[in-house]
């Protein structure tokens, strides 16, 4: 196979592997743990807490390998094992919330640095504006793929939602799926740890009220993630089980209609104004946020179709102006990237607590309103942006 080929395939499959994982935990581990299970959700919620830890590993890690020209095809061939390793043993000990908990951790913590490593290489090997729109878009289609995957396979297997062996199947088969993860890094080109990343500090001065105000905005962007363990169970109960299986298919939609929010914002953000973006789409995301969860079936999933269209943007015009305003310079980006490890943190574990006593269309509507909010930063971003530009 040619080498660069080679590297092609590594990107796709290693962002297959964690979006499926990822679609795993945070689609279908909320119907087994709430609806099957039954679990003590407050119990779950301190796991989460401490599961999520894990996820600081990322910003740290990625500020080594800024540092240090470190041996990038061991770590991810390590990575990819212990990515594997865990997902088999958190997946296979759901019954146990603590060890669960354990594995769970470090999965996070495998992936974060299988995903800074490959992000790395990707930025490595593009050294020209065609080999960089196609190493970005290879990556995407795997993670595309990774997230449809365990859906169509949830429909073609399930019968009885109730029934343990048709679960214990469905993780089976995830396990395996990614298997192949395991020897990914071993087809990595010979000469991946002899290039050397580039120096990309600028001597133009960061500000940090913009650097601020965007760690408000990234935490308020993923504050939307309380929702994300009681979703699925509350779809499930209001709806009827009957319609569970018909919410997976729509589910499969949703993530293309999300992917298409990304490469449409991808293609035209650059030639509008990006703050201007981020007030419309976070006002209208919130907005349908607030109303969808007391909607009838249908209209509740044309507006989640919807809103991620405008998810698309937000993220993207979010993590240009992150790019920007941190002046090429990884500390600052990596500091204002830790405040969305920080809302996960907090929100997905409170979340779940809530969901033990508070009904899940409350849960939505904080989360569209904390998706509002994010306007008031927004405008004072704006003005400070302003004065910026008008001294330059």
């Amino acid at each position: 196979m040619n080498l660069q080929k080679r590297n092609y395939l590594v990107y796709f499959y290693s962002y297959f592997a964690v979006q499926l994982i990822f679609i795993y935990i945070n689609i279908f581990l909320p119907v087994y743990f709430f609806i099957v299970l039954n679990v003590n959700r407050t119990e779950l919620a301190v796991v989460q807490i401490f599961a999520y830890l894990a996820l600081f590993i990322k910003p740290v890690i990625a500020i080594y390998f800024d540092k240090k020209n470190i041996k990038r095809k061991i770590i991810i061939i390590l990575s990819s094992i212990g990515t594997i390793v865990s997902f088999f043993f958190f997946i296979f000990s759901l019954n146990f919330l603590l060890i669960f908990g354990i594995f769970l951790g470090i999965n996070f913590a495998c992936t974060s640095i299988l995903d800074v490593a490959i992000d790395k290489i990707i930025v490595d090997f593009s050294p020209d504006e065609k080999t960089r729109d196609r190493n970005a878009l290879i990556p995407q289609l795997g993670g595309i793929l990774g997230a449809i995957i365990p859906n169509m396979i949830f429909y073609l297997i399930f019968a009885d939602l109730y029934s343990i062996p048709t679960w214990n199947l469905f993780f089976l088969i995830g396990v395996i799926i990614t298997i192949p993860l395991i020897i990914i890094g071993f087809l990595l080109k010979p000469n991946i740890d002899t290039i050397k990343s580039p120096e990309n500090i600028t001597k133009n001065e960061v500000n940090m009220k913009l650097i601020g105000l965007m760690c408000i905005i990234v935490f308020l962007f993923y504050s939307e993630r309380i929702y994300e363990y009681p979703m699925e169970p509350w779809i499930l109960n209001k709806y009827g089980e009957q319609y569970f299986s018909l919410f997976i298919l729509i589910l499969i939609i949703i993530i293309l209609l999300n992917a298409a929010g990304l490469i449409l914002a991808g293609l035209i953000s650059n030639k509008f104004n990006r703050i201007r973006i981020l007030i419309i789409s976070s006002l209208s995301y919130g907005i349908l946020l607030i109303v969808a969860p007391f909607m009838d079936m249908i209209t509740f999933f044309v507006l989640f179709g919807i809103m991620q269209i405008f998810s698309g943007f937000l993220l993207i015009n979010i993590i240009s102006l992150m790019i920007e305003f941190s002046k090429k310079r990884v500390i600052y980006f990596q500091v204002m990237s830790v405040f969305a490890i920080l809302a996960m943190i907090i929100f997905i574990p409170l979340g779940t607590y809530l969901s033990s006593f508070m009904a899940t269309e409350i849960i939505i509507v904080t989360a569209g309103i904390m998706k509002i909010l994010i306007i008031f930063p927004i405008l004072l971003m704006r003005n400070i942006y302003r004065k910026q530009n008008n001294l330059h």
